[in-house]
C-alpha cells in the first residue's frame, strides 16, 4: 500500500495559507492573459525547442511575469520554470511555474492547457494553484487542508475500472512499446488523452477521468496538479507505488505517474505491473 505523505510543519503549513488568495489571483490572471493571447496567436509567435517539445512567446511572456509576482510574494523562495532558467534549488522554498501545460494545443488553438503554480518546501508541494481550459476554473490545494474547485470543496468518490471507465494516458512522444495501453484496456476502459497532465489531473480531482496515467511529466507538470489528486482524496504515485511527493529530487528528468481514487489506484497498479 502506497505511504501517507508526512504531514507539513505548521509554520510552512500558516504560509501556505497565507499566500493562497494571493497566488491564486496571479494564476487566474495569467490564465485570461493567455486566453486572449491564443485568440491573436501567429505562427510565427511559435518555435521549436525540440522533437515534439514548442514554446510560444506568450509561454516565456507569462513565465517572466509569473516569476516576478511570486517572487513578490515570498523573496526567500527558489524558482524552477519550464521556459527560464532554474534559481536556488538548494532553498527550503521553491516556487514551481508550468506558465502553459498543453503548449501544442494552445499553439494550435486546441482547448485543453493549463496555467500552473505550486510552492514546494523541501521538496514536498504544500500550495497548488491551477486555472485549467476549457472549463475556465480554478483549483486550490493546500497540503493537508483539501482543494476547492471555483471555492467549492472537492472531495473524489469510489469508483471502478470497469468497462464504464475513462481514464486518461499520456505517453513519450514517438513512443512504440505501448503494450501498458492493451493491459489499462483489458477490463474495457476507455482511454483518453487530452495533451495537457494540468488538466487531466484535475479532471481525476473533479471525477470526470476515473484515473490517469502517464508515462512521462516534469515536475512542473506534476507538482500543482499531482497536489490536487491528493488533497481530493485520491493516490498520486508512481508506477511501483510510492508517492511521488516529497519529490527526490528537482532535476530529475521525468516521472511516470498514476492518479486515481484508491479503489481504482489498485486495479491500474496491478494492471501495469502486469
Amino acid at each position: 500500500m502506497p505511504a501517507i505523505m508526512e504531514p507539513t510543519p505548521p509554520a510552512a503549513l500558516r504560509l501556505a495559507l497565507r499566500l493562497r488568495a494571493a497566488t491564486a489571483a496571479a494564476v487566474r490572471a495569467s490564465a485570461r492573459r493567455c486566453l486572449a493571447a491564443q485568440r491573436r496567436l501567429r505562427p510565427a509567435d511559435v518555435s521549436r525547442k525540440g522533437l515534439g517539445d514548442f514554446v510560444t512567446k506568450v509561454d516565456v511572456r507569462e513565465e517572466r511575469v509569473l516569476r516576478r509576482e511570486l517572487g513578490a510574494l515570498l523573496p526567500e523562495a527558489g524558482f524552477l520554470g519550464e521556459e527560464s532558467s532554474p534559481s536556488q534549488l538548494d532553498r527550503d522554498w521553491i516556487w514551481v511555474v508550468d506558465p502553459i501545460d498543453g503548449t501544442s494545443n494552445f499553439a494550435h488553438r486546441l482547448p485543453h492547457w493549463a496555467v500552473s503554480v505550486a510552492l514546494l518546501h523541501r521538496r514536498q508541494p504544500v500550495l497548488a494553484c491551477i486555472h485549467c481550459m476549457p472549463e475556465q476554473a480554478g483549483y486550490v490545494a493546500v497540503h493537508g487542508r483539501g482543494v476547492q474547485r471555483e471555492g467549492r470543496r472537492l472531495r473524489l468518490a469510489a469508483g471502478r475500472l470497469d468497462d464504464a471507465a475513462i481514464v486518461g494516458c499520456q505517453w513519450f512522444r514517438g513512443q512504440q512499446d505501448l503494450r501498458f495501453l492493451e493491459r489499462l484496456q483489458s477490463r474495457g476502459a476507455r482511454i483518453r488523452t487530452l495533451g495537457s497532465s494540468v488538466t487531466q489531473l484535475a479532471d481525476v480531482a473533479a471525477g470526470r477521468l476515473d484515473g490517469n496515467v502517464q508515462e512521462q511529466g516534469r515536475v512542473w507538470d506534476i507538482a500543482a496538479a499531482g497536489l490536487v489528486v491528493v488533497e481530493a482524496g485520491g493516490l498520486f504515485t508512481d508506477w511501483q507505488g510510492r508517492p511521488v511527493f516529497p519529490f527526490p529530487s528537482l532535476e530529475v528528468e521525468h516521472t511516470a505517474t498514476i492518479a486515481a481514487h484508491r479503489s481504482v489506484h489498485r486495479a491500474l497498479l496491478r494492471d501495469l505491473q502486469g
